[in-house]
């Protein structure tokens, strides 16, 4: 079938073309929401601005299908074969892709605003600008795995108030996100680009930011105990009353960081540079500063035991 015939049979009422080839199709702007089009070949077809809500896209190859601006909106698009697709724009608020992959997909400004993304492959993804607040990206034991989101481009992506817990964000570019009280425990950020991110609030239980750079983050009162941190650039980073207890903070650099109420409690800060750092009421009772540098750093009433 070409797209004319498509578009005809769709109007007379026919909705159901499961498991169809339809490969390097163009139904540009094409109106056809709640189409059916399960196990269906899509490969390299063109759907910029289609309309497709409700759509089910189920277990379809779409693999560099271009749907750039396209309407999504609770389309069910389960286990679905996007791969390098171009979803530049598209409204995805509330699709359903659990085990879907996205790998290397452009998703840049899509609205991703409630979808389910439980054991997607993100990996690689460009997801610049996008929205992601209250999509559900869980690890369930036994029943999802976590989120690949390895090498990802988020760079100012909203993230706000999301479970990321045990996702796998290696390399991953979140550069300006707003992660503003996201659930991120467990989570892997090793050689992670979060620069000026916005990290207030978040839970950072057992995460691994080893490498990362967090030069300028807002991590202001987040709580980041029992995390790995070692050789992590934090200069000029938000700590303000930051719970950091009993984290891996060795070689990090802290030049400039405001520390300031922040729980250091038995923190390893070997040879860490503390440089001008502020650590005014800072609690660092049992911490390790051994070889760190410590010039210009402000200790006023902070509580110590190692002096």
């Amino acid at each position: 079938m070409d797209a004319r015939e498509i578009v005809d049979s769709y109007n007379t009422g026919k909705t159901d073309f499961k498991s169809i080839n339809l490969c390097n199709i163009k139904l540009i702007g094409a109106e056809l929401m709640g189409i059916a089009l399960s196990g269906a070949n899509l490969q390299s077809s063109n759907f910029t601005f289609a309309y497709l809500s409700r759509g089910k896209f189920d277990g379809a190859n779409l693999t560099q299908s271009k749907l750039a601006g396209a309407n999504l909106k609770q389309a069910d698009l389960r286990n679905a074969h996007l791969r390098d697709a171009d979803l530049h724009g598209a409204i995805l608020q509330r699709a359903d892709l659990r085990r879907a992959d996205l790998s290397l997909a452009v998703l840049v400004d899509a609205n991703l605003c409630g979808a389910d993304l439980r054991n997607a492959n993100l990996s690689g993804a460009d997801l610049r600008g996008a929205c992601l607040r209250g999509a559900n990206l869980r690890y369930e034991r036994r029943m999802y795995d976590p989120v690949n989101l390895r090498g990802a481009n988020l760079r100012y992506a909203d993230l706000r108030d999301i479970d990321l817990s045990y996702a796998d964000l290696t390399r991953a570019d979140l550069l300006g996100a707003n992660l503003t009280r996201t659930n991120l425990r467990g989570v892997k950020l090793t050689q992670a680009r979060l620069k000026w991110a916005n990290l207030s609030s978040a839970v950072m239980i057992n995460v691994e930011l080893s490498e990362a750079d967090l030069r300028g983050a807002d991590l202001s009162d987040a709580t980041v105990s029992s995390a790995r941190l070692s050789k992590v650039r934090l200069q000029k980073a938000k700590l303000f009353r930051t719970n950091l207890a009993r984290t891996d903070l060795s070689r990090s650099d802290l030049r400039g960081a405001d520390l300031r109420e922040a729980t250091l409690l038995e923190a390893n800060l070997v040879k860490a540079n503390l440089t001008d750092a502020r650590l005014d009421r800072a609690n660092l009772f049992d911490a390790d500063l051994s070889l760190a540098k410590t010039q210009g750093a402000n200790f006023t009433g902070a509580i110590r035991n190692d002096e």
